[in-house]
């Protein structure tokens, strides 16, 4: 990950943004997390924005970190857990305003060269980045939402990164946090009028195990022995509507979706086939599934919070042939009978079913004879509408690198669907290689 176009990023102010509203009794002091929170990573997550900046009075930095700033304090009035702490029992969110952390920084590089490397290696997306020391020891003094604002060089462009604490924040809450904040900013929306999550007191609906035993197990591990890297890939619509015509006439179709999914795992397994000198090996995606509008309760719509089941989806050689319709059939078959279960379930046989499914990938895990991925879709979710006032971003990268995996979402301009696909380096040097998976896309 090097580039001629990037210099040190230089770090010039760290403060907490705390809310606009002053009023000690206007939201709880106290956030009790749920039995999905418990059961999600205790990891940040982070999603940079990179956007190219016009010379005009409403893009000069000092009024976008006010604009900013001022946005992000009346938002967090609404959404107040961002702006708390863990309890010191981990059960809970103390929302006492301690704030959400907000980095100003500087980078004396232009931006269309950074941009033009970075299209190449989205990598570099990780020098924005901020190096966060979290205390796993003491989770009362991290924040749970953190911003770093990066100036590139003669105000040409910036990067906006937001890093959120999965284990109160899910993928959606995340999306949303980030896209309900840009309109407040660039629609100057009073706090008053803020109403985009619901607090539906997940805590005693879905409460947590009260021994606290599985948050501490599935804290996900760092090993820098490791090489992770990133690339981005585009598979076109008219890709999209080859392949479907490729799995023939079969009893279902599947979604977008679904079918670039299969086609990016299958080519993962062949990957993994090359590497094992010709021997297929069991394969498990982890597919996080979204009970919002899944269940007959339109007050969890919007609900904010963790609320979402990891479902695991099993490739075992023998049993799905290599076809990509076997593949596709295979993650409809899982999806859909998961989907149906979920409509008809009482609270407490979903999280009978999370337990099921997160044992399921531990022992996936934990087992050298098997690989493990995961794929999470984006696709629908206005992450390329993030306006803040001055414009989409035209470039975003997803994650920290941390495991196998595939980010799906729409593509900056056009249609189609991006693949950011984080994998082992060995890996992603045949990944890219497989050739169905290659004559379908662009880089």
């Amino acid at each position: 990950m090097e580039s001629k176009s990037l210099t040190k990023i230089k770090i010039l102010s760290k403060n907490f943004i705390k809310s606009s509203n002053d009023d000690d009794n206007y939201h709880p002091k106290t956030y009790k997390l749920s039995f999905f929170d418990q059961f999600a990573l205790q990891m940040h997550v982070p999603t940079v924005f990179f956007y190219p900046l016009k010379n005009s009075t409403f893009t000069k930095i000092s009024i976008i970190h006010e604009r900013l700033e001022q946005s992000l304090s009346k938002f967090i009035t609404h959404v107040y857990p961002t702006s708390g702490r863990f309890a010191s029992d981990g059960q809970s969110i103390n929302c006492h305003d301690e704030g959400v952390l907000y980095i100003k920084a500087k980078v004396d590089s232009q931006f269309c060269d950074f941009l033009k490397d970075a299209r190449k290696d989205i990598d570099l997306a990780l020098y924005f980045c901020p190096k966060f020391d979290r205390n796993d020891s003491n989770l009362c003094t991290n924040p749970i939402v953190i911003v770093q604002v990066t100036e590139f060089a003669c105000g040409t462009g910036l990067a906006l990164y937001l890093s959120t604490e999965h284990a109160v924040i899910d993928g959606f809450t995340a999306g949303k946090f980030i896209y309900e904040w840009s309109k407040v900013s660039k629609m100057g929306i009073n706090s008053d009028m803020i109403n985009c999550f619901t607090f539906n007191d997940f805590g005693t609906i879905f409460p947590a195990l009260s021994d606290n035993r599985l948050s501490k197990i599935v804290k996900s591990p760092s090993d820098d022995s490791i090489k992770m890297v990133a690339r981005r890939f585009v598979i076109s619509e008219s890709a999209i509507s080859r392949l479907m015509e490729t799995i023939g006439v079969v009893y279902f179709r599947p979604s977008r979706v679904e079918l670039v999914i299969a086609l990016v795992w299958r080519a993962l397994i062949n990957v993994s086939q090359r590497k094992n000198n010709g021997r297929l090996r069991p394969c498990l995606l982890i597919f996080p599934v979204n009970l919002r509008g899944k269940i007959d309760f339109p007050s969890y719509k919007n609900s904010f919070g963790n609320f979402a089941i990891e479902v695991p989806v099993k490739f075992i050689p023998g049993e799905t042939r290599m076809e990509l319709k076997d593949i596709v059939l295979l993650l409809k078959d899982v999806i859909q009978k998961i989907t149906v279960y979920i409509s008809l379930a009482k609270s407490s046989d979903m999280c009978s079913l999370a337990s099921k499914f997160h044992e399921e990938i531990q022992e996936w895990e934990e087992n050298e004879q098997v690989d493990v991925c995961m794929a999470s879709s984006l696709c629908g979710f206005p992450i390329n509408k993030v306006d803040f006032g001055w414009g989409n971003p035209c470039l975003t990268s997803l994650g920290l690198r941390r495991c196998d995996m595939f980010w799906l979402y729409d593509p900056e301009c056009g249609n189609g669907i991006v693949v950011q696909a984080d994998l082992k380096k060995d890996y992603m040097e045949m990944f890219g290689c497989d050739e169905e998976f290659f004559i379908q896309s662009r880089i």
